[in-house]
């Protein structure tokens, strides 16, 4: 069989057998070691079976996804979340729509130190929707914005698809983290700004609430200066080329640690907790990559990326055209895959064609992820929807899918304006490499 023809129907049956429900990472491995046996012989395809579980779990690069994993956990157990949405509740909330605003602000805080979208929102929901329920904003509303507010945790750093990304491409992962800033603070002005145009339609949406003076309200910065403080020291040292990403992690997870003794939550319970949680995410997440990386290799000694790349070039398209059908494809395929393995399986197929079109990888890499975030709110299997149709167990799936369409707009708006100006995620980058 031709290799690009075997290449083809080896994503077609692995598109059924997840459809079929087998694992992801295992899918990758099956059809990829299967498909390198194939064109190379069973002998070499043993070989990249033996050879790529190794040195995939034992690349430093990636040493870096368990320690940012880890410092979101004790984050967690330090009781983080609840203080964050406290203190944006207390400085926002008596403004009509000003819990949603609220939720937002808290959202985009725990973004980043999370950099999980699903665990943003299960997070999130399980810390603001109660408050909001009781000040009788609509369920409709309520889990339509906690759901988008979610997917912050990919955009806004320290993200793990930019890690994973960066990873792949070779982008600089600081660079990655940095192209991030700017379009995750546009993507918080345009969910602030879709609350308010709601409430200003239906008042009864999202009502007023609570006044508190102004020495509540600074007094509550004293539970998120911390972290503030960790998160500047972080990103700040990895942008100002001070520490690297793995040292950025490492600092970050021991900071997390200390101020979750500081704050007598760590408990023997938490600490082992935390570290589960880590280890069974980052297995997840090594699982799939490994998986991806076999599959890879099918792919590159396929040639179907390369040749995908040059009939591209050679049709005489405009580029932003061969751009918006890679956007289409990212947005259906996100609506289906969870958005790291999309991320490990398309990136080596699309970075050729990126490559061969000459756009910037910085650039291209926050387009995907906002690509990403646009699919974790999109029926049919939206997965931000679903981690908060489980947290909100009495509101209907539709219901969650109808109230997060109004925010979904503005991710479509935000990717539009990145897509034309460009500038919106490379200026911080270049401007700190001067």
């Amino acid at each position: 069989m031709d290799p690009i023809m075997l290449s083809v129907v080896a994503i077609i049956v692995f598109i059924i057998l997840l459809g079929a429900g087998m694992h992801i990472g295992v899918a990758l491995s099956l059809v990829g070691f299967v498909g390198y046996g194939i064109l190379r012989g069973i002998p070499a395809a043993i070989g990249v079976l033996k050879v790529v579980p190794y040195s995939t779990a034992g690349s430093f690069s990636f040493s870096v996804i368990p320690l940012f994993i880890l410092m979101g956990q004790f984050a967690f157990y330090s009781g983080i979340s609840g203080e964050l949405y406290d203190t944006c509740y207390k400085w926002l909330g008596r403004f009509r729509g000003g819990l949603g605003v609220s939720t937002i602000g808290a959202c985009a805080l725990f973004s980043a130190i999370c950099g999980s979208a699903t665990a943003t929102t299960a997070t999130m929901g399980t810390v603001c929707l109660p408050e909001m329920t009781r000040y009788n904003y609509k369920k409709e509303m309520s889990t339509g914005l906690i759901s988008a507010g979610g997917t912050m945790g990919i955009l806004i750093p320290p993200s793990v698809g930019f890690i994973i990304y960066g990873t792949i491409s070779g982008e600089s992962i600081g660079d990655m983290f940095a192209a991030g800033v700017v379009p995750g603070i546009l993507l918080t002005i345009m969910f602030i700004i879709t609350i308010a145009i709601i409430t200003a339609i239906d008042p009864a949406a999202g009502p007023a609430g609570e006044r508190f003076p102004l020495s509540e309200r600074i007094k509550s910065l004293k539970g998120i200066l911390g972290f503030l403080v960790l998160f500047i020291i972080v990103l700040g040292g990895i942008f100002g080329g001070l520490i690297s990403p793995s040292e950025g992690g490492a600092i970050g997870a021991f900071g997390s640690f200390i101020i979750l003794i500081l704050r007598r939550r760590g408990t023997m319970k938490n600490i082992i907790t935390a570290i589960s949680d880590t280890i069974k995410t980052t297995a997840m997440i090594f699982m799939i990559m490994i998986g991806a990386t076999i599959f890879g290799y099918f792919l590159s000694i396929s040639g179907m990326p390369r040749a995908l790349a040059q009939s591209m070039v050679s049709m005489n398209v405009p580029s932003m055209l061969v751009l918006a059908i890679i956007i289409i494809i990212f947005i259906i395929l996100g609506c289906f895959v969870d958005s790291l393995p999309l991320t490990i399986i398309l990136v080596p197929i699309f970075w050729p064609v990126l490559v061969e079109m000459g756009w910037d990888g910085v650039w291209f890499g926050v387009l995907m992820v906002l690509c990403m975030q646009i699919g974790l709110v999109t029926p049919p299997v939206g997965m931000c929807c679903y981690v908060m149709a489980g947290v909100a167990k009495d509101v209907p799936l539709q219901k969650i899918f109808r109230g997060a369409m109004p925010f979904l707009a503005a991710l479509i708006v935000t990717l539009l304006l990145v897509v034309i100006f460009p500038q919106l995620a490379t200026m911080l980058p270049y401007a700190l490499k001067g």
